[in-house]
C-alpha cells in the first residue's frame, strides 16, 4: 500500500482528497500539512511514497519545497493545481515534481495519476499536457535556430559584441589592433551572411541568440 501525504491550505480539499483514499487498498493517508512550514517538520519516521503538494501554500511557495521533499524523502510528488501558469508547471518539472493534476479532478482522475507516476511515468492530464507541450515545442524552436544559425568567427563575434557596447569603428579598432576600415568590412561580411540590414538589427540579433547578454 502506497503511503500518501497532503500539503494543502485549503481544508476543503485536503478534507475531499481524504474521503476519496479512505477505503482504499492501493493508498494510505499518512500525513497532513496545511503549510510548507509543516510540511517541513514531517516526523522522519514517515516516508510517503506520494507527496500531493499545492503549489500556492500561504508560507513557502510549493515550487520551493520539492527540493526538500526528493532530498528528505524521495518521494514522488503529484502537484496540484488551479491555475494553469506555463512558467509555474515548467519550473515544477525542472525541479522534480512528477506530475500535476487541476483540483477540478475527479477522485477517479487522482488515483489514476497516482498510480501512473508511481509507475515511473509523469502525469500532467488533458488539460496540463497542451502547455506542456507547447513549451517544449517552443524550446526545441529556439534550439533549432540557434543550430542553424550561421557560422561566425572568433573576430566576428568580438566586433558583434563591440558594437553592442555602441563603439565606433575606430573604437573598436584600437581596441582590437585592426584598422577602422577592417572593422567595417567586418560588418559588412557579418550583415551579408546573417541576411541582416543594418547594425540595429544586428544587435537584435547577437541578443536573440545569447551572443550578446543583457545584465
Amino acid at each position: 500500500m502506497k503511503k500518501i501525504a497532503i500539503i494543502e491550505d485549503h481544508r476543503i480539499v485536503r478534507d475531499g482528497i481524504r474521503a476519496m483514499l479512505t477505503g482504499s487498498s492501493e493508498f494510505e493517508l499518512v500525513y497532513e500539512a496545511s503549510t510548507g512550514a509543516e510540511m517541513k517538520m514531517i516526523p522522519k519516521s514517515i516516508v510517503p511514497d506520494i507527496v500531493l503538494l499545492d503549489i500556492g501554500l500561504p508560507d513557502i511557495p510549493g515550487l520551493e519545497l520539492i527540493a526538500f521533499i526528493k532530498e528528505t524523502a524521495g518521494s514522488k510528488i503529484l502537484i496540484l493545481t488551479a491555475e494553469m501558469e506555463e512558467n509555474s508547471i515548467c519550473e515544477a518539472v525542472e525541479k522534480g515534481a512528477d506530475g500535476f493534476l487541476h483540483k477540478d479532478a475527479s477522485g477517479e482522475e487522482l488515483i489514476s495519476a497516482m498510480n501512473i507516476i508511481s509507475g515511473g511515468e509523469p502525469y500532467f492530464g488533458q488539460n496540463l499536457s497542451s502547455i506542456v507541450y507547447r513549451s517544449f515545442k517552443r524550446k526545441i524552436k529556439d534550439l533549432n535556430s540557434i543550430h542553424n544559425m550561421p557560422a561566425l568567427t572568433d573576430r566576428e563575434l568580438e566586433i558583434i559584441r563591440e558594437l553592442g557596447e555602441g563603439l565606433s569603428f575606430k573604437e573598436i579598432g584600437n581596441k582590437l589592433f585592426i584598422s577602422p576600415r577592417t572593422v567595417e568590412n567586418h560588418k559588412n561580411n557579418i550583415l551579408e551572411k546573417l541576411e541582416l540590414k543594418n547594425t540595429i538589427e544586428l544587435v537584435k540579433y547577437a541578443i536573440k541568440h545569447k551572443i550578446i547578454i543583457l545584465e
